[in-house]
């Protein structure tokens, strides 16, 4: 089904759009099951957020529940580092869809009471993060090369677009159709299902993979401690600064957008607005992006999620939500295709790199953990101290954290990198 589904996309972009060339079959395994995944993440997690705060309206449940996230997945990436290195990296994306699986099992089982375990649910939604990514960041590695990295992000953040696009709407119409107006919770069991069954079905569709074991050591503290290491050390201080703005609007923009309207189908049809503005913006991209373009991409996405944040400060409705689902959707879907790759070259060129690369992804999200859990609680104290002038402010400084990043990584430095002239420190 999946292969007759990107069969007709191929096609489609090649005849109308101009896309250069389709991807070879491992590839567009892979694609479709990356894309799959962020179809259900997109399908259930900002309906979990305002899920958890429907109950209460305090933004401390899901608060909570994102910073025990945040703070469960870099130790996940360490564990999936040690499985990978003895078992292969297919090991850690299973266990990335089984513990994904496990919230949904979790929430239909405990139900309405889910909300009292905020920590719990957030916990294993850390383990199934970090075990998925390593896993995709590792197989990312592993089948592209400098030349082509920028073209396969591009045309998997399109696919991945074309099946979120509808998700949220789908979402928010069944929340809505099972009587979400009435208090009833039966729609969104009815979505946490959906979730689950996904899940299973990448658990069982992974299971056809044979796994590749090296039977190697994780020197992972080696790593994080190389000495002489300047481009990478520089991209380790550049993921704090991205995690300080991402642990709050990781889920920020949902909640928002339901305690204004209070209707879980608006909800479902904003977050559709932004995956139709990142289909569009990835689609462009994968015409333009190229390393040679990644300065420009970098400066230009920072901006635009930094001033989506602004409307925020001033006044939260439905206008502000409107400016920032244009900005950020289009910053963000930008920033992820660029910084990604960028990320991914830095990688390679660094110390040890051909035979540390687990030990790299998995070290590379300790800082991003420390900044989204230090986001966290920035607002959270902003909140409980200030009031609403600590609430805002606290958007407002967060959402501005990307544009730091330029302190850190200086022109010249990025033009060696992705010009390939760096020498492995």
């Amino acid at each position: 089904m999946f292969d007759l589904f990107f069969s007709y996309v191929y096609r489609f972009l090649h005849n109308y759009l101009g896309v250069r060339r389709p991807l070879s079959n491992r590839e567009k395994t892979l694609a479709w099951m990356f894309s799959l995944y962020d179809f259900n993440y997109a399908l259930s997690n900002v309906f979990m957020t305002v899920f958890l705060f429907k109950s209460t309206e305090d933004y401390r449940i899901p608060s909570y529940f994102y910073l025990a996230q945040f703070t469960i997945i870099a130790p996940a990436f360490w564990v999936g580092g040690h499985l990978s290195k003895k078992f292969g990296n297919l090991l850690s994306y299973q266990l990335g869809f089984v513990f994904s699986a496990l919230v949904f099992a979790t929430t239909l089982v405990l139900r309405a009471d889910a909300s009292r375990h905020p920590c719990l649910l957030g916990c294993m939604a850390g383990l199934g993060i970090g075990f998925y990514f390593l896993g995709e960041h590792s197989l990312t590695l592993d089948m592209t090369t400098e030349k082509t990295r920028d073209y396969f992000l591009s045309l998997t953040t399109f696919f991945t677009s074309v099946l979120c696009i509808l998700a949220p709407q789908i979402s928010g119409w069944l929340i809505t159709a099972f009587g979400a107006g009435n208090g009833s919770l039966s729609g969104y069991y009815v979505v946490f299902t959906i979730a689950l069954a996904i899940y299973l079905l990448l658990v069982y569709k992974s299971l056809q993979f044979k796994a590749k074991p090296t039977h190697k050591g994780f020197y992972f503290w080696r790593v994080l401690t190389f000495k002489n290491n300047g481009n990478w050390n520089r991209l380790m201080v550049v993921q704090f600064l991205f995690g300080l703005r991402g642990g709050l609007f990781w889920f920020l923009g949902g909640l928002l957008t339901y305690e204004v309207s209070k209707n879980e189908a608006v909800v479902g049809g904003y977050a559709t607005f932004v995956n139709l503005l990142g289909l569009l913006t990835s689609y462009a991209l994968s015409l333009w992006a190229t390393a040679e373009n990644r300065w420009r991409g970098l400066w230009v996405s920072a901006l635009l999620i930094s001033l989506a944040s602004v409307g925020f400060f001033i006044r939260i409705n439905y206008f502000s939500l409107l400016a920032y689902a244009c900005l950020a959707a289009v910053g963000s879907t930008w920033i992820q295709i660029v910084y990604g790759a960028f990320s991914f070259t830095v990688l390679e060129k660094a110390k040890e790199a051909g035979k540390r690369k687990m030990e790299y992804l998995a070290a590379r999200e300790v800082p991003l953990a420390m900044g989204r859990i230090l986001g966290v609680v920035f607002f959270l104290a902003g909140q409980s101290y200030f009031g609403d002038m600590g609430f805002r402010l606290a958007i407002l400084v967060l959402g501005a954290a990307p544009l730091s990043v330029f302190l850190v990584l200086p022109k010249n430095k990025v033009g060696e990198i992705h010009a390939g002239r760096v020498k492995k420190a």
